[in-house]
């Protein structure tokens, strides 16, 4: 969903959709009964209800009456906000509500020490995973891929993800779809963006996740050219095809660090 007609209506459209106010003009959004009042400088007003929107990614120049944030907040949508370069900036979600198994796992390892070591391999092994199962289903396909082409994206993104020279810059409307994605699954399984061991160091377990999705989603758009980069429209026709995996693979990995995280203290008990 954007801030046009035409593509809120597209009967093709799921139910829900998240909608993109990247403010390229003057904007504000009030609160209209039980939806969003969308007015852009010298246009009609547009008003989307809570009831198709998943969730909101606005840009800089979108001022926010107080009354739509609180109606926001009360609908559990989170809203992504990005800076005047297009980067996300900051988020707002409502209140966590009933914590899950997984959130009290998380805490009791984080009262450890050692905590990094037993969250960081779990991390490497999820990139090495979907760099494998990449491999496997371009081979699947009849795609042959270098065997030095493959090691290199081992070493890129599973040996030094966070080195800057090794790290392609990021599409910023991926990267807001996707955060706003992560932030809502994660309050909806009752867990935070942010934990907080006893030393002070932080689990990033949004921003780890994001990682993870932009790197299944930049595989999967390895194949599609380089016409698939910097075009807004392309890329949310991609991350609209990209959603069931993206729900799926997030689900999964999910699992995988609750069982993960279960095993080691089973093992220290």
């Amino acid at each position: 969903m954007t801030h046009t007609s035409t593509h809120a209506t597209q009967t093709a459209a799921p139910s829900r959709l998240p909608l993109y106010l990247y403010g390229k003009s003057p904007t504000r959004v009030e609160a209209d009964g039980p939806a969003l009042l969308v007015r852009i400088l010298h246009k009609a007003p547009l008003r989307y209800p809570f009831a198709r929107i998943a969730r909101v990614i606005a840009g800089a120049r979108v001022e926010w009456q107080a009354q739509a944030l609180a109606a926001c907040q009360q609908e559990g949508m989170p809203i992504v906000f990005l800076d005047t370069s297009g980067e996300p900036s900051g988020y707002l979600l409502p209140a966590q509500g009933k914590p899950s198994r997984l959130n009290s796992v998380i805490e009791e390892i984080l009262a450890r020490a050692d905590w990094p070591q037993q969250y960081t391999p779990w991390l490497r092994a999820q990139r090495m995973r979907l760099l494998q199962n990449w491999l496997n289903a371009r081979q699947t396909a009849g795609v042959e891929i270098e065997r030095e082409e493959f090691r290199e994206r081992v070493r890129q993104h599973v040996y030094r993800p966070e080195s800057e020279p090794a790290r392609a810059p990021r599409d910023h409307v991926q990267t807001a779809a996707i955060s706003a994605y992560v932030l809502q699954t994660l309050h909806r399984a009752g867990l935070k963006p942010r934990y907080w061991g006893d030393a002070g160091e932080a689990l990033e377990l949004a921003a780890d996740l994001i990682r993870l999705l932009e790197l299944a989603l930049e595989l999967e758009k390895s194949g599609l050219g380089a016409a698939m980069h910097g075009d807004n429209t392309a890329m949310l026709r991609i991350l609209h095809s990209f959603a069931n995996r993206m729900n799926g693979l997030l689900l999964t990995l999910l699992g995988s660090l609750h069982r993960h995280l279960k095993t080691q203290l089973e093992e220290w008990h």
